[in-house]
Parts: structure tokens; C-alpha cells; sequence
């Protein structure tokens, strides 16, 4: 079961799915604390040597990923209360 276009190594994410509440969780593999303003959101990301792991707008993502401390972790689907 895949979503958003997962296949062979490539994540393709739909305005659909980010409206739904889409994120991908982000883990930094620095020490020290940063804060990463996202360049499409503006939202500030806060990642330490504690604080590894953070759920990232996908509009945003691609912008923090190049940098080498960053990895994709995995995609966080939307909650859908019925």
C-alpha cells in the first residue's frame, strides 16, 4: 500500500495530500540545536542532538533535505477522524 506516488526511491506528493495534513518526518544527525525556517511556509523547525526527529511541511522538505544533516525518515499520513 503506498501513497502520494511512493515508488522506487522517488516521493511525489499532490496539493490534495498536503491540504489533507500530509507530512514527512525529518531526522537531523547534528548536535547542536538549530532552527530551520522553511522557505515555502516560513515555519520554524527546531532540531537538536535531543531533538532529532521533526515533522516537516513537504513543501518545505526538499529545501532542509539538501542540507547533509537532514534524512527522510518516513512519510506521517494524515489522521482521519470518522
Amino acid at each position: 500500500m503506498s501513497c502520494c506516488g511512493q515508488s522506487a526511491g522517488r516521493l511525489v506528493v499532490s496539493q490534495k495530500d498536503i491540504d489533507a495534513g500530509l507530512a514527512l518526518e525529518i531526522e537531523y544527525s547534528g548536535g547542536r540545536t538549530v532552527t530551520v525556517t522553511g522557505p515555502v511556509t516560513g515555519k520554524s523547525y527546531v532540531f537538536s542532538g535531543l531533538q532529532r526527529l521533526g515533522a516537516v511541511d513537504p513543501r518545505d522538505a526538499m529545501a532542509i533535505l539538501k542540507d547533509g544533516r537532514f534524512r527522510l525518515k518516513r512519510v506521517i499520513q494524515p489522521q482521519h477522524n470518522n
